[in-house]
């Protein structure tokens, strides 16, 4: 028939799917976690990483004493830690900037900065959150339904050659 477009054959689409599940992959944002350890000797150690478990190393660090002015800044290290001492026991407020819109925003509370051991203020949990799950679910289920509209075309279109056949 003229002017009608050929169909992509499975052994064409099958590798150009391939490659976008995998180019999607490496370029999907990834969040920005950190964590807080209040050590001995009025020291505070701040940790930072992305969801995948690589270090946010470089990344800008301030930390705001309890009326928002600046105490310290500086950056974190290879391993995505960043040390500072703090005098008061007032809330602090942690800002961890990685560029590229990853931002996390930290609070210490007073109470926090009154222990003298190692105290995590917050849960370092790389897994997977319950958005994650039904993204990927809702992905698995759209490519069954994208292969089953195919099968459906090439049935449809197995209909049609005997009835041209026919006129």
């Amino acid at each position: 028939m003229p002017g009608r477009i050929s169909p992509v054959r499975l052994p064409v689409l099958l590798p150009a799917l391939l490659a976008a599940v995998v180019s999607a992959r490496a370029a999907h944002a990834h969040r920005l976690d950190a964590q807080i350890f209040v050590l001995p000797n009025r020291t505070i150690q701040v940790e930072s990483w992305f969801t995948g478990g690589e270090a946010a190393k470089g990344a800008k660090v301030q930390v705001f004493g309890a009326q928002e002015q600046l105490l310290t800044e500086g950056q974190l290290n290879g391993q995505g830690i960043f040390l500072f001492s703090y005098g008061d026991t007032l809330p602090h407020t942690v800002v961890i900037s990685a560029g590229a819109g990853h931002r996390r925003v930290l609070s210490i509370a007073a109470g926090a900065l009154d222990s003298p051991a190692p105290v995590p203020l917050a849960e370092r949990d790389p897994g997977s959150t319950v958005k994650d799950v039904l993204v990927g679910v809702g992905f698995v289920l759209a490519l069954a339904a994208f292969v089953q509209s195919l099968r459906n075309a090439q049935k449809l279109r197995a209909l049609e050659r005997p009835s041209e056949k026919a006129r």
